[in-house]
């Protein structure tokens, strides 16, 4: 029963709560389940040997982490070198030899900083190295830059062309973790033309492609002072989201700001060990059927039994615990529709829901897999015309299925 116990104290479970009754009283396996975990994760991670993989990887090589193992850093730090940038560019190199002893402190490592301006410097301060000319200087001459080739607006704010070009063409040292700290007032692809969206976001998608390529964290700060455009700011955070970065915005940061962030950048510039991936658009076939020839339509007094399908198309993947939460109809600008003397609606989609489908497996033999549930379309007093019927809340799992292996080099020696 000893044992038993020093067990149950081990894991985190109260022993004394469980001793004669534990027998009668059986603790749910989930909480069993989840108690080992973490006590198996904490004697895990006093282990100090690891076997590296048979391709001469480390072991779960999630990269990410801070530096405070005393690795390899190389930090670019990028600013937009547009007129209204001057005194983000001085508080920056004010902060910038105070940043580096504190995180020095906080996280002591073999650090590299490279301060650079997007194609132009800023004179009296930190960043007088031009980044284009910077990679043309250290590159074949027939490299193709993104910042030449995709070039829209002002050169000196285009952020992701520029984060773009020094993550694939920067001279990084060997082993050393990767990071970018771009620092700018405006969009990433410049401000004109200004709310150019579409462009914007597939110059970050660029951008973050690139860099998830080549293994580069890339921070931001953007100066929000001039109100831009949500969409514009989306980019900014997906911009460091999907490469294990952190966004950081205010109106006019000050030297004292810099030093935070800066320090706080250099112990992250290893990355998140939690990544965004990019996934697949996966959305299953859903359609609303009724009536049984052509000429069953719909009219202002009826009574409708409506089929609402959905189908699994792809053939590698399932629609886990699908559900829909409701169903309700609008007029055709998306209002309420009209009611009725009463004050019940002249039309209704009942019930309203949620209609749950369970698991939607995959396409067989070249069919898709398919599930419907019925609802009644009620039409009391109704004006003709268009009307939409809306589907909301439609939640999904969406699984793939996987084979794989994994294979480790062990060395044995001799006793």
């Amino acid at each position: 029963m000893n044992g038993k116990k020093d067990f149950f104290r081990a894991v985190g479970i109260n022993a004394e709560a469980h001793g004669p009754k534990a027998e009668v009283e059986r603790i749910p396996c989930e909480k069993i389940e989840g108690l080992l975990d973490n006590y198996l994760i904490r004697l895990n991670e006093t282990k100090v040997n690891h076997l590296d993989t048979c391709k001469g990887e480390k072991a779960c090589s999630c990269s990410g982490g801070d530096t405070s193992d005393g690795g390899k850093v190389d930090l670019i730090v990028l600013i937009d070198t547009s007129g209204s940038m001057g005194g983000a560019a001085s508080s920056v190199s004010a902060a910038a030899a105070k940043a580096v002893e504190l995180a020095k402190e906080r996280c002591p490592g073999d650090l590299k900083v490279a301060y650079m301006g997007v194609e132009g410097t800023w004179a009296g301060t930190n960043f007088i190295t031009n980044h284009l000319s910077y990679l043309q200087s250290i590159n074949a001459p027939s490299t193709i830059y993104a910042a030449n080739t995709n070039y829209v607006g002002y050169s000196a704010e285009q952020g992701a062309n520029a984060i773009q070009d020094l993550s694939q063409y920067y001279n990084w040292r060997e082993g050393a973790c990767r990071a970018i700290f771009y620092i700018s007032d405006e969009e990433l692809d410049s401000i004109s033309p200004l709310g150019d969206f579409a462009n914007e976001t597939a110059a970050t998608n660029a951008a973050i492609a690139a860099a998830n390529a080549q293994q580069v964290t890339v921070f931001a700060h953007h100066l929000n002072y001039q109100g831009r455009a949500p969409q514009i700011i989306q980019n900014y955070k997906d911009l460091c989201a999907n490469t294990g970065g952190t966004y950081y915005e205010s109106a006019t940061p000050n030297a004292d700001e810099y030093v935070k962030m800066l320090a706080e950048i250099i112990c992250k510039a290893c990355g998140s060990k939690c990544k965004s991936i990019a996934v697949p658009d996966i959305h299953p076939c859903i359609s609303i059927t009724w009536g049984d020839s052509d000429c069953d339509c719909i009219e202002t007094d009826d009574f409708e039994v409506m089929h609402i399908t959905v189908c699994n198309c792809y053939s590698n993947v399932i629609f886990k615990d699908f559900s829909i939460g409701y169903i309700y109809v609008t007029d055709e600008f998306g209002r309420a529709v009209p009611t009725l003397p009463d004050g019940s609606l002249s039309v209704q989609a009942l019930p309203i829901g949620p209609f749950c489908f369970g698991d939607i497996g995959p396409c067989l033999d070249g069919k898709p897999t398919c599930k419907s549930r019925q609802f009644v379309l009620s039409t009391r007093g109704a004006k003709s015309g268009k009307y939409k019927v809306n589907i909301g809340a439609i939640c999904y799992d969406v699984c793939f299925h996987y084979d794989t292996n994994a294979c480790f080099e062990m060395t044995l020696c001799k006793s």
